[in-house]
């Protein structure tokens, strides 16, 4: 008989043991001042296309779209993410040949830039999660059409957010979120019934003459289109599994295809007007947005932050994230800067619009602020196990260097700091969270709630310091405010694009005679 705590102290022991390896891996990477490998192999890889990806048209509608681009952008968001590096880390600190799930063409890519890799582990592993993904999409469409079955809401003509959260939306016309924005958007559709969205436990409500109503995104079928589509739906799925064997696409992209078919079949009077999309998953734009594309609904893709693009260094812009896989036919931004910056990444000629600051999120929590004071917005770095796949700037010696210097400066011209972090994170450093701590008994420290609009914030303040490059700095200059980038450690370049035409300030003696300007 299997003794179950063994087993867990082996397993625990095992996760000991990768978490040291990746640790090393780190550690020898930025010692031989090698830690943008990541961002290189990356790189590489999301350049590299996929071969015989033209799957059949019976498990692909016939669609206008490019189906290796679609499959080498669905891969990149589901297997080059954190993953990817630990995996990269942890064969760079254990000397053991790398293991991920990989397709051939991107494990001879790796192996052609020095990568050692394991090409039977990471065949195995490719194929593995082509079943898993395969059985989670075969799951989630039978609950698809369970909904289905169920007597569907009247939506009249409406638009569909994708990947928003409770506090994206509320019954409060006055609260800065991004159904509110939508509502006094001069490029709107005038004629909607209904804004949906999938933010589960949330209750229908109505606003003004809007109905907010959640649903899963995709059109209703009716009747005879129903049963098309469950005859479809099993068809999809047998064929799928016995090509599984041969091609792992077919499992990872199961579920695109079935949603697909759903469009396919649809009425066109019942596809949302506009389907709109947000930055936090920018290079992946879903298969059957192109059939819905077809039929007559707008694809929006909007940005609500525009600290995207990499810090430029002494030798220039370093390898970006792959902004060049997207493919939206609309975006909706911030400024000029911001344009340029799609422009650059978008190369499918698509409609970049220039819309102004773009509200996303509101807790509707108000805040007490003094007049003399300065709005203050950090980036809370997280602990190092976390950080170190993401842009090593913000960690906490810059972070607590940012805000000692602001609260001193500020103190010493008997200003107001008004402190505001970004949404409360799990993991956030400890050593942060301890100098928050010790500054919330200055006299001058004011201390804000996260879920607070930074645009309040700035409203009810004469200026704003921003760490480099957060999009309050933005928001900020828009609103007629002051506004300036602080950089206590003197690295950001004051001519970095992403700064979009606001100051730098390099060090506490540029701050302080900025401060004394105001």
């Amino acid at each position: 008989m299997i003794n179950i705590p063994i087993i867990s102290s082996f397993i625990r022991r095992h996760n000991r043991d990768r978490i040291r390896g990746i640790w090393r891996g780190y550690r020898s990477l930025k010692r031989s001042g090698k830690l943008e490998l990541l961002r290189q192999l990356k790189d590489v890889l999301t350049k590299t296309k996929l071969n015989n990806t033209s799957l059949s048209k019976s498990f692909f509608c016939q669609g206008s779209f490019d189906i290796e681009l679609s499959i080498r952008q669905y891969l990149t968001v589901r297997i080059l993410g954190l993953s990817f590096n630990k995996s990269i880390l942890y064969s760079a600190g254990s000397n053991k040949s790398l293991s991920h799930p990989l397709p051939k063409e991107w494990r001879d890519a790796l192996i052609s830039q020095g990568v050692n890799v394991n090409k039977f582990n990471s065949a195995f592993l490719w194929h593995v999660y082509g079943f898993l993904f395969w059985a989670r999409g075969v799951l989630s469409e039978v609950k698809s059409i369970f909904f289905l079955l169920k007597k569907q809401p009247n939506l009249g003509k409406y638009i569909y957010f994708d990947g928003l959260s409770d506090n994206n939306i509320s019954a409060n016309p006055n609260r800065h979120n991004i159904a509110n924005w939508y509502l006094q958007w001069k490029n709107r559709n005038t004629e909607i019934n209904s804004i949906c969205h999938s933010i589960s436990g949330m209750s229908d409500f109505k606003l003004d003459k809007v109905d907010f109503v959640r649903t899963d995104g995709l059109p209703k079928l009716r009747r005879a289109k129903l049963m098309k589509y469950v005859g479809s739906f099993i068809c999809i799925v047998i064929y799928s599994f016995i090509w599984l064997f041969f091609k792992p696409a077919y499992g990872f992209l199961l579920r695109e295809s079935i949603k697909l078919k759903r469009v396919g079949l649809a009425n066109d009077a019942d596809l949302a007007r506009d389907y709109l999309f947000n930055g936090s998953s920018p290079y992946y734009r879903p298969i059957w947005t192109y059939m819905a594309e077809d039929k007559g609904s707008r694809i929006l893709f909007y940005e609500y932050s525009t600290n995207t693009a990499d810090f430029k260094t002494k030798n220039g812009y370093p390898i970006q994230e792959p902004w060049h896989l997207m493919s939206w036919p609309h975006y909706l931004v911030w400024n000029k800067f911001h344009v340029d910056f799609f422009m650059r990444s978008d190369q499918h000629n698509s409609v970049i619009e220039n819309v102004g600051h773009i509200w996303f999120s509101s807790s509707g929590k108000c805040a007490d602020i003094p007049l003399n004071s300065i709005a203050v917005f950090d980036v809370p770095p997280s602990k190092f196990a976390i950080y170190m796949y993401s842009s090593e700037y913000y960690n906490y010696n810059v972070v607590n260097q940012f805000l000692s210097d602001v609260q001193l400066v500020l103190n010493k011209n008997n200003i107001g700091m008004v402190h505001k972090s970004k949404r409360t994170k799990k993991f956030e450093h400890k050593r942060y969270v301890r100098r928050i701590r010790q500054l919330s008994k200055e006299l001058n420290f004011i201390k804000i709630y996260p879920d607070v609009d930074a645009l309040q914030v700035i409203q009810k303040t004469k200026a704003c310091i921003s760490m480099p490059f957060t999009s309050t700095a933005i928001i900020a200059k828009q609103e007629g405010k002051p506004s300036a980038y602080y950089d206590p450690s003197g690295t950001i370049q004051k001519d970095d694009r992403a700064a979009h035409d606001i100051p730098v300030l390099s060090g506490i003696n540029e701050l302080e005679d900025w401060v004394k300007s105001l």
